[in-house]
């Protein structure tokens, strides 16, 4: 028997998500749910063919009793959903997408409303079900190039938008070393990107995992750019150094990988537009397993995502106090409320 899914969201990534239950053999989609946009509303789910439509999450999720609940909306409204949500006992799953909460308190209260219903979740960075990204994990797991010994890591879009996905591709690379520490900096809020996400236009960080892998990260308009590129959300790439060779794989362009032991030298196909909805199915398929065994975890459960958010937090409390910070550390909102006070003048 399929699993009951609710989405909720309108707007063009939500579209991606309602294309890929209907290609799931294991997910239905039941209801859609808007925020005040009734004819943006109408308009997904007629083409969908989905009947149960509503402004109304309380009132969708009665009417359909669904499994899992996909929030595909704007962050800023995460919160208050979930809040709808875990208060209905049919709810097995919430889905959400990154980054996981705009100000730790959110991140934190999302964590303590899931885990007192019994909630799983899941926050969809599915950058993980690329082929080119899998394979590339698959790789340095197999010891193509030796023992990991450093990362660098760069997205020419926001910390907070396309930089969540890349710290955790970088966690995700290093098989989720647990982080010692993160020394970070930002620069001011300008608006530079077209990421409708407040965040400081740059940010970059050096961190040190337990395993001792070390990693910098490189966030907004300053980092580097790959040559032939004209879509900043485009410019993502990952280069990890082994022992014994090197990796470097670009979101949208090719994955390398060369061994200076024996010479090997491969280089292949890395496409965001050729394989982002069969990466978006291939997660959403994922997700009856984890619901099933949940002791088994998931690459992007609530636990994966939450290693994640910290470092991003780690990189905001470093550049506003100095020095650097061991993880796990609780952080405060002060450090990001600052942006969204430059946003408003």
């Amino acid at each position: 028997m399929k699993l009951k899914v609710v989405l909720v969201g309108t707007k063009g990534w939500a579209d991606a998500h309602a294309k890929a239950y209907q290609a799931s053999d294991s997910i239905e989609l039941v209801g859609i749910c808007g925020h005040s946009n009734t004819e943006r509303l109408n308009k997904l789910a007629d083409r969908y063919q989905i009947a149960t439509r509503s402004l109304d999450l309380a009132k969708l999720l009665q009417e359909t009793s669904p499994d899992i609940v996909d929030i595909v909306s704007s962050a800023d409204a995460r919160l208050e959903l979930i809040k709808v949500a875990v208060r209905f006992p049919g709810v097995k799953l919430i889905n959400i997408e990154k980054p996981l909460a705009l100000t730790p308190s959110e991140a934190y209260e999302i964590e303590e409303l899931c885990n007192t219903y019994g909630k799983m979740v899941l926050v969809n960075h599915q950058h993980k079900y690329l082929p080119a990204w899998r394979k590339a994990q698959q790789l340095l797991r197999d010891g193509a190039i030796g023992e990991i010994e450093f990362i660098r890591a760069s997205t020419k879009v926001n910390i907070m938008e396309q930089g969540s996905h890349l710290i955790d591709m970088v966690m995700y690379f290093n098989d989720f070393s647990p982080v010692r520490w993160v020394m970070g900096q930002t620069g001011p809020y300008e608006g530079k990107d077209s990421s409708s996400i407040v965040a400081p236009d740059e940010a970059m960080a050096s961190i040190l995992f337990a395993n001792g892998v070390r990693a910098t990260i490189e966030c907004g308009a300053f980092a580097r750019s790959l040559k032939g590129e004209t879509n900043p959300f485009y410019h993502i790439g990952v280069d990890v150094y082994g022992t014994e060779g090197h990796l470097k794989i670009a979101l949208n362009q090719s994955l390398e990988v060369r061994n200076y032991i024996t010479g090997e030298h491969t280089i292949e196909k890395s496409s965001w537009e050729d394989s982002y909805m069969d990466a978006l199915i291939d997660y959403v398929n994922s997700i009856p397993g984890y619901v099933a065994n949940p002791q088994a975890g998931h690459i992007c459960d609530l636990a994966h995502a939450m290693l994640s958010y910290q470092v991003i937090m780690a990189i905001y409390h470093t550049a506003e106090y100095g020095g650097k910070v061991e993880l796990p550390h609780r952080f405060e909102d002060s450090i990001v409320e600052r942006f969204a006070v430059d946003a408003d003048r």
